[in-house]
Parts: C-alpha cells; structure tokens; sequence
C-alpha cells in the first residue's frame, strides 16, 4: 500500500475520499473548473465509453485532474449517457443531478512519473499520484475510472 504521509494534506485528502474530487479541487485551487475532453470512443456495439479528460482551471488553465474512464453505458440511464456524451459535464456532477446512489472501491494507488505531456496534461518525468476506483450502482459497475492529480500542483495548497 502506498504511503501518503510525505505527501501534502491536500492530496492525501483526494487520494482516500470517496466522494466526487471536482467540489474539492476546487476548494483547493481557488477557481471553477471545467472538463475538457481529450478523447472520447464509443465501441461498436455501443456498450463501453473510453474517454479521457482533464479537469482544468477555468482562470489559470492549470489541469488539476487527468481522468481515464471505462464507461458501461448498458448499465446507465439513457439521459446520463446523454449528458456525459454530449456536454462537458463532471460525473460527480451528473451523479448529483440524477440523485445516483454509488459504491466506490478503491482498487489501486500509485506514485508515476509522466510519461509523456500528450497523454497526462503534464510535462515528462512529473510525478504524480493516482488512483483507480470501481464505481458501482445497483450492485452494477458502472464505471472504472483512474486519477491522476500533479503533486507539483497541490504543494501550494491549503487545507486549513
């Protein structure tokens, strides 16, 4: 198990929560933030969404979040699908829109270096923590998603 400890209270915060990260980042980095979306594929059959995003500064541009997402849309509701596919909307955001009771299991947390700026929104050899959550609804997975938060980026920040 990765240990935390030398790391800021900021990200040792977003590396257990189990809530939705975009209300706390924000907290943390003092301005709004938007999704921008890197890719996005749906497979052929339609059942999986691969998509990959940052959550950024919507002021300073600073990508605060990359996010890689798995999405199984059969086991979503089809205006969530909607919402997620069409606009640049949070999945935190959407699942307080549409009132989503979620399990979240934590599966994996890591220490990386970037590996290149293209994939991670971030400049080679940066390190960074990560973690991978499954995300479950009516005992369904519904989502397996991977953070990846610059450790550069929340140095600066306050808790208290």
């Amino acid at each position: 198990m990765l240990n935390l400890t030398s790391y800021p209270l900021s990200l040792q915060v977003l590396m257990h929560t189990d809530g939705t990260v975009t209300d706390l980042i924000e907290l943390l980095a003092h301005e709004k933030l938007t999704v921008i979306k890197l890719h996005e594929n749906i497979t052929k059959d339609s059942s999986l969404l691969v998509r990959r995003i940052y959550l950024q500064g919507m002021k300073s541009k600073i990508n605060w979040l990359c996010a890689e997402s798995k999405i199984y849309l059969n086991n979503l509701e089809d205006n969530f699908v909607k919402d997620l596919t069409h606009h640049s909307i949070p999945i935190g955001t959407l699942w307080t829109k549409y009132k989503m009771e979620t399990y979240k299991k934590i599966t994996e947390k890591k220490e990386e270096l970037s590996i290149d700026s293209v994939q991670t929104g971030y400049k080679k050899g940066e390190k960074l923590l990560s973690r991978t959550y499954e995300v479950f609804n009516n005992q369904k997975l519904i989502m397996e998603i991977t953070e990846r938060f610059p450790v550069s980026h929340f140095t600066n920040t306050q808790i208290f």
